[in-house]
């Protein structure tokens, strides 16, 4: 799932203001908990990107829309996801 930087900045902006309404953190520079979040949002998405690019190269012999095809990509998902602990 490729996002865009817009997307991730209005993401970031939203945890932050989450953080701050639900008082589940001090935040004292903004500015860099805001660009962590955007880092920690983007690497996940990037491991997302990787795990789905995984998932259809163990598929790649599968015909995709298949009802085969769609279990097994769910299950080997899961299982990729477990394996890097995302």
């Amino acid at each position: 799932m490729s996002l865009s930087e817009d997307r991730i900045s209005t993401m970031a902006h939203e945890v932050i203001k989450c953080i701050w309404r639900d008082d589940l953190a001090d935040v004292s520079d903004e500015v860099r908990a805001l660009k962590r979040v955007k880092q920690s949002l983007e690497a996940f998405f990037g491991a997302v990107d990787d795990v789905e690019a995984a998932v259809r190269a163990k598929l790649r012999n599968k015909d995709p829309g298949s009802r085969d095809y769609e279990a097994l990509y769910q299950k080997f998902y899961h299982d990729e996801m477990a394996r890097r602990n995302l």
